[in-house]
């Protein structure tokens, strides 16, 4: 096998190599102009930068995005707060009524009022979810106003 003094030898030459090398890429390097290096400098911001304006721009978009869907849940809400005011008012009605106080046959002509109105429009062509919206109550009461309205009719018929 190998004595130690070849091993010590190898190491020894392969340090030196690495040390020749070394001093090789330190001249090339030295010689390199400071005009490229600042070159080179300015083309790697040049790209950075791009890329900072560009996901800056997917932000921006996805804040525009963002902001008009707050404003359509803000539409929706405040839809939603008139209907429930809406109907806050006819049960404080409807229990003025049980109680007895009077007001006036306010509500049977709402309600005839109403029920023409819904009859109109439905004869408009008007779905129920869109009479439902335009006069802020309830789905199920345009349907049975509707129901009504078709079987009040039936019987009218029939007397005739």
């Amino acid at each position: 096998m190998f004595d130690l003094k070849y091993l010590i030898v190898i190491l020894i030459s392969i340090d030196i190599v690495l040390m020749v090398i070394c001093v090789f890429l330190i001249r090339k390097i030295r010689l390199i102009p400071k005009a490229e290096v600042f070159a080179q400098g300015i083309s790697l911001f040049e790209s950075l930068l791009g890329d900072a304006d560009k996901v800056s721009g997917q932000f921006k978009e996805q804040i525009r995005m963002k902001y008009n869907l707050i404003k359509k849940l803000s539409v929706q809400l405040d839809n939603r707060i008139d209907r429930l005011n809406f109907m806050l008012n006819r049960a404080d009605t409807l229990l003025a009524d049980d109680k007895g106080i009077p007001q006036a046959n306010k509500p049977a002509e709402s309600f005839s009022h109403r029920k023409n109105e819904i009859v109109e429009l439905a004869g408009k062509g008007c779905n129920v979810e869109e009479i439902a919206n335009r006069l802020l109550i309830p789905k199920g009461e345009v349907k049975l106003v509707l129901d009504l309205n078709v079987t009040t009719q039936g019987d009218r018929l029939k007397a005739e």
